[in-house]
């Protein structure tokens, strides 16, 4: 058991480092941006990272999910097929980003077409080096996930120290993506595989029970935030988004908390089928309650921030960060909350169940983000999502309970197959079916 127990707690820690190295290098561009390019420029560079977020968005719930919830306890050889395979996905989709993003550019304002260009270019290495990293959590390798994001933030902070003086958000975009390029390459020879495009038909198939859950649920979750965010900009000003951004760079260690368990837990549950209902229930609620705790504290040192200090961050963008701040922290609150429960309900591959949640919260969070741009710029838009959290924070926990119930009453052989639909499982080739895990 104590040899379990240290094997946990080093899978935790590498998660947590490497998803401060992957938080840092987004940290470090938002902040080299915002000091290098006026409030303008760096809310047109803020709308560019909005739609970058888009896309990795799209990218994990077709790629990195699925990874995670169905081959977490498959077997070497058919881990590294199936990073491949999922490398591939994740290429294409951001060589088809990258065309789209060129044909948006050409018909938007000559302020924001830069960005978007910039990040046209650099897309499909984001997009792979973010699978990259799902990978190697999948294959329980989460000290090669860290190593692969510190060759990534190393190479990207050398680069932005060359380009900086420029003053263009141009380079800095492009040094972020240099480094990522860098990074892939690492993961690929970690991982010992190569991108395969031409099996993308076939992942789709073999897992269309979990994407046609996941794409939509990703793009309802955390797209419509983006989306939500997108429309603060066209309804007040690019500067409302930068920000919205700006408090978002301030939380940005609570992200690397929560997102560095999330990775953790999700993987970790997967890999146990056989853990008992009780068991589950504990484990979500002391993520959770760890996490609501940290949140708290650090929002209240974030308050007293002394405005010296902001603007020597931020620059002018500095005002309307602090304007959001505290609506923006306790939104990272109530979503902390909801963690623990959505760990276990995305370990156990609830795919419908966390899909209805985020059914209605979709529509609900770009309802009250307009409602509140409309009536109070970005400090409304800031307090409609705070409001949004807290009232979808419930729907999680009572989801999981109910899922824990149904749970108990189902035979062990039965719950740790994979929720899928026979018909995809068939038209899929061995390689990528989900692996049945034997139970004693």
């Amino acid at each position: 058991m104590s040899r379990v127990r240290g094997r946990l707690l080093r899978n935790a820690s590498w998660n947590l480092v490497d998803q401060a190295l992957s938080a840092l290098s987004n940290i470090v561009l938002s902040v080299a941006v915002a000091r290098s390019v006026d409030a303008a420029a760096f809310g047109a560079f803020s709308i560019a990272f909005v739609v970058f977020g888009v896309f990795i968005a799209v990218t994990k719930s077709l790629v990195g999910q699925p990874l995670q919830m169905r081959f977490s306890h498959a077997g070497p050889e058919e881990q590294r097929q199936a990073a491949g395979s999922g490398l591939g996905v994740a290429l294409l989709l951001g060589l088809a980003g990258g065309v789209v993003l060129v044909g948006v550019a050409f018909v938007t304002g000559p302020s924001l077409r830069p960005a978007l260009l910039a990040l046209a270019l650099v897309l499909p290495a984001l997009l792979v080096q973010d699978s990259c990293r799902m990978a190697l959590f999948t294959c329980g390798r989460a000290r090669g996930a860290a190593a692969v994001d510190a060759v990534w933030a190393l190479v990207m902070v050398g680069l932005l120290l060359l380009v900086m003086g420029r003053g263009s958000v141009v380079w800095l975009m492009l040094a972020w993506g240099a480094g990522a390029l860098v990074s892939v390459v690492v993961a690929c020879a970690l991982l010992h595989v190569l991108p395969a495009p031409h099996r993308t038909g076939q992942w789709v198939r073999a897992h269309g029970s979990l994407t046609r859950y996941l794409f939509p649920e990703y793009f309802l979750g955390l797209g419509s935030m983006q989306l939500a965010i997108l429309l603060v900009g066209a309804i007040a000003a690019a500067e409302a988004v930068g920000a919205l951004r700006g408090a978002q760079v301030l939380l940005g260690p609570l992200g690397i908390l929560g997102a560095g368990i999330f990775q953790f837990a999700v993987p970790e549950v997967a890999r146990r089928p056989d853990l008992p209902t009780r068991s589950l229930a504990l484990f979500a609620g002391a993520v959770s309650g760890f996490l609501g705790v940290v949140t708290i504290g650090y929002l209240a040192v974030l308050l007293l921030l002394p405005d010296q200090w902001g603007t020597a961050l931020f620059g002018d963008s500095w005002p309307g960060a602090a304007a959001v701040l505290l609506a923006m922290g306790l939104s990272s609150v109530f979503s902390s909350l909801a963690n623990g429960p959505a760990g276990v309900l995305y370990g156990t591959q609830q795919a419908k169940s966390t899909f209805r949640i985020h059914l209605v919260k979709g529509p609900v969070l770009l309802g009250a983000v307009l409602l509140g741009t409309a009536t109070g710029g970005a400090v409304g838009a800031a307090w409609a999502l705070a409001a949004t959290e807290a009232a979808v924070l419930p729907a999680w926990v009572l989801t999981l309970r109910a899922a824990l119930r149904a749970r108990s009453a189902t035979p062990t052989a039965v719950r740790s197959e994979p929720e899928r639909d026979d018909d995809d499982d068939a038209a899929a080739p061995p390689l990528h079916r989900p692996v049945k895990r034997a139970t004693s």
